[in-house]
């Protein structure tokens, strides 16, 4: 019986000490966080700064992992389009794997696109792997530089 007793004191003694400890740990995490947050518990809380209206999206950027031109014709049909999701302006490159840019859109507004686009120079019959599609965007409100995507992609080139 006297056995049992001391068991249970030395059960709730533990119990007590492990309550108290998370106390104790609560306790000094919450004085961290006040202290690194500027907060000392006297002093009045920083104010927030306002939130803008127009918090930056994220862009989709699509991606295509063939596209299929004619030869010899400086016009092609194909589209190129800018989501109309996006809070951005795209231009719109095609570079060829040596580094030659075929294609440069203007200004596309979100929910656009070019459904016949002007090459700088014909192309001949073939495959152009690791081609690039270029995305530049631009901002909405004052057409600043924002952040850009190149995709690659296999042109292909027929008849």
């Amino acid at each position: 019986m006297r056995s049992n007793i001391i068991t249970i004191a030395a059960v709730a003694v533990i119990t007590a000490i492990v309550v108290l400890a998370s106390v104790a740990i609560g306790i000094s995490l919450t004085d961290i966080d006040s202290v690194q947050s500027g907060n000392t518990g006297n002093a009045l809380p920083a104010v927030a700064e306002p939130i803008p209206a127009e918090v930056p999206k994220t862009i989709a950027i699509p991606g295509y992992a063939q596209l299929v031109m004619k030869a010899g014709d400086i016009m092609q049909e194909i589209s190129l389009h800018n989501p109309a999701e996006n809070p951005c302006y795209f231009v719109i490159s095609i570079i060829l794997p040596d580094g030659t840019e075929i294609y440069r859109s203007g200004l596309i507004k979100p929910g656009q696109k070019a459904d016949a686009i002007r090459l700088s120079q014909s192309l001949k019959l073939g495959a152009y792997k690791d081609a690039v599609l270029r995305y530049s965007c631009y901002s909405l409100k004052d057409k600043a530089p924002m952040n850009g995507a190149d995709m690659k992609f296999t042109l292909e080139v027929v008849e």
